[in-house]
């Protein structure tokens, strides 16, 4: 029954959602660019390639990360990355510079248009990583008033 298969779906969340969430996190923060117009990975992989001048020019903690292995995004949770991903890109602003959570009436726009039919774990996950980006934006916003 539907019921049953939501409940296996729910279980099965539940055992990838801490990875999902911290392969997010993750992305976020190493997609994002810097001070000089970079991302934090492009950072790790000049350091890769040069690592005693990433030493000496201050980026000590990009040199640690430059050897430590990324988070895995579960293979249950990729094609849901995919649209979360796709949705994010078409985000409204919620004005006074802020932004808008990605809402069901945009998913469903998204997914008529597309013709998927997602799994709730997979509607779920794209909620939860939602969070995840608009928390992280926030913080970026608030550290940016302050430096003001």
């Amino acid at each position: 029954s539907l019921r049953r298969k939501w409940q296996c779906c729910k279980f099965h969340l539940s055992n990838i959602l801490d990875d999902c969430i911290e392969y997010c996190k993750y992305q976020i923060e190493h997609t994002q660019k810097t001070s000089d117009g970079s991302t934090v990975n492009d950072h790790i992989e000049a350091a890769k390639d040069n690592p005693f001048l990433a030493s000496i020019g201050g980026h000590q903690k990009i040199l640690q990360e430059a050897t430590e292995e990324p988070p895995l995004l579960p293979s249950a949770a990729q094609f849901a990355w995919t649209y979360f991903l796709r949705l994010n890109q078409t985000r409204q602003s919620g004005g006074f510079g802020g932004f808008c959570a990605i809402s069901y009436q945009e998913m469903l726009a998204f997914f008529t248009l597309e013709d998927v039919l997602p799994e709730p774990y997979e509607l779920e996950l794209i909620r939860v990583w939602d969070r995840v980006w608009l928390e992280h934006q926030n913080k970026e916003q608030e550290k940016a008033s302050k430096t003001k």
